[in-house]
């Protein structure tokens, strides 16, 4: 079956067969650095790996690297696996991956390691001990969309539970989170959990069948970038929009105004959940291509701390700051180079 694959940079001229001695690494100016991203087609992962390219862009400029390989294999482990041993055998100087799986990834690590190829593990944490997770704490990013919901019908209502992709790392985090926090409150029901694949086209028509079922809907926890599929779907059933959470893109906010502007108490809240996390990873990848030490870090993992949020009191004001940004964007934040300079020795 074809796939579809997207290459940045250099391509990466190994193959599954090919043997012999790996390319020595380069570092500084002529390092090359690999990205692995897994599941792809969705504007989150279009910013992500733009972001990616825009920040090593950077360094490269100041003379600071040589080439970024991105590699896609969408949602097949096995093609992620494959993608990330030919990096191996190219001889990058360092391995950056969005992964499709916490654990699947460990044995091709595991290669990296053998190859002394530092490996950093950005948006979806593994379980291999030797690569650097960099992430948001996604059970913590969902208990608190959940709380918020709990906290805003007052404990009690009738909730649906609309999640991202079955066993994707994050997606799981999200959803026990919010099942956690929901059971805390004997008031609220959950009833009704599912997925709708981090799409707003797949999320509108799975909440509209969720609709039809459900005569009674108070609260929606919507993660990522399904906000507006929701929204759209109540809309289009001339159904009172539940307490609602989504992510902070642009196309959603920009719904939400517009429910106000038309007079109808439309409550909800957003926060990132950065597509631009992958500019820690080039960050740190870089830094490490070049030969600095990183500082011991708890539990291998580096957690970014989300700085922002959207409430009806600074939706306005976000709005007005993305004015320039098209519909499909999401509010961004990153760690600076001075933060980041802050990991090494």
């Amino acid at each position: 079956m074809h796939r579809r694959r997207l290459m940045l940079g250099a391509a990466v001229a190994a193959t599954a067969g090919l043997v012999g001695p790996r390319l020595a690494r380069a570092a500084g100016s002529d390092a090359v650095v690999g990205l692995s991203n897994g599941y792809f087609g969705t504007e989150w992962r279009n910013q992500m790996v733009a972001g990616a390219q825009e920040q090593f862009d950077a360094y490269r400029a100041k003379g600071m690297a040589g080439k970024l390989v991105v590699q896609q294999a969408g949602a097949d482990v096995n093609q992620q696996i494959q993608d990330i041993r030919n990096m191996i055998r190219q001889g990058v100087a360092a391995i950056t991956v969005n992964a499709n799986s916490a654990t699947a990834l460990n044995g091709v690590i595991n290669e990296a390691k053998k190859a002394g190829i530092p490996v950093i593990s950005f948006d979806q944490a593994v379980t291999n001990p030797y690569a650097l997770n960099v992430t948001v704490d996604h059970y913590q990013w969902g208990k608190r969309y959940a709380e918020w919901i709990a906290k805003t019908l007052d404990g009690k209502g009738r909730v649906v539970v609309l999640d991202g992709i079955p066993g994707h790392p994050a997606a799981e985090a999200r959803k026990k989170a919010a099942l956690d926090t929901f059971k805390q409150h004997p008031g609220i029901e959950v009833v009704w959990s599912g997925y709708g694949m981090w799409d707003h086209a797949k999320a509108q028509s799975t909440m509209a069948t969720v609709i039809a079922a459900q005569p009674e809907i108070d609260g929606a926890f919507v993660e990522d970038s399904m906000g507006l599929g929701v929204l759209r779907a109540f809309q289009n059933a001339h159904r009172k929009i539940p307490v609602m959470t989504a992510e902070a893109q642009k196309s959603f906010l920009l719904a939400w105004k517009g429910e106000l502007d038309a007079g109808n108490d439309m409550r909800a809240f957003a926060q990132p959940n950065p597509p631009d996390i992958s500019r820690n990873a080039i960050g740190i990848a870089v830094r490490l291509a070049d030969g600095r030490k990183l500082k011991p870090q708890p539990d291998n993992t580096i957690y970014y701390p989300i700085r922002q949020e959207v409430t009806r009191d600074n939706l306005e004001q976000t709005l007005a700051a993305m004015k320039d940004k098209p519909d499909s964007y999401f509010l961004a934040e990153w760690f600076s180079e001075e933060q980041l300079d802050a990991f090494f020795a």
